[in-house]
């Protein structure tokens, strides 16, 4: 009896493990940041896929793999986005050598995701662009800001999400322990509204 108990358990446990979702730790060294057009972060997947996030920060076709930037997950904050303009207060995503970037830079991940989707500020896991790239074409990526100004992306626009697809790991200095900054949010049953993207609308 013991023995089929200890059987069950170890399977169970190993069921949880498998659908845990992803940890911070997911969300670490260098890496592609994809973009998928999606509304629905929970039936999102890979095959979503769309583009990718060029060195540039723009959102281009992926048709080869130098098309896509290699970014590096700091243990502080990521390079900044510069200003170009889209509506009221919201601004378009590029790199800038040099920027020293703040805490409002950061992008994250939540425990619990099925995949690596990054998000930015308050709980907000969604983008907006005018289209999908074409072949040869570099588009701005907005943040996508749900609240009571912006109940949807703009008309005619493709909302999106930004996907990890990590590539290798950072150097890591010896003796060194490595805190993984991240959010104090995790994935629960009615999780908060900005997080139910397209469906927040029905």
């Amino acid at each position: 009896m013991l023995n089929h108990l200890t059987t069950l358990l170890t399977l169970s446990s190993l069921l949880l493990s498998t659908h845990a979702g992803i940890l911070q730790k997911d969300f670490t060294g260098t890496g592609h940041i994809y973009v998928l057009q999606s509304s629905d972060w929970p039936t999102a997947s890979p095959k979503q896929k769309v583009g990718c996030l060029s060195d540039a920060g723009r959102f281009v076709k992926d048709d080869s793999q130098d098309a896509c930037g290699v970014f590096s997950r700091l243990d502080d904050f990521p390079r900044r986005i510069r200003i170009v303009i889209m509506g009221k207060g919201d601004n378009a995503w590029s790199c800038v050598q040099g920027h020293q970037s703040d805490i409002y830079d950061e992008l994250y991940t939540i425990d619990g995701f099925p995949y690596v989707f990054l998000c930015f500020g308050d709980v907000a896991c969604y983008y907006d662009a005018k289209h999908t790239p074409d072949s040869n074409e570099a588009l701005s990526l907005w943040q996508f800001r749900w609240g009571s100004e912006q109940r949807g992306i703009t008309p005619g626009h493709v909302q999106l999400q930004l996907l990890w697809k990590k590539l290798g790991d950072l150097p890591k200095r010896e003796g060194e322990e490595v805190v993984i900054p991240g959010p104090r949010v995790e994935l629960k049953e009615g999780v908060q509204v900005p997080l139910m993207g397209g469906r927040a609308r029905e």
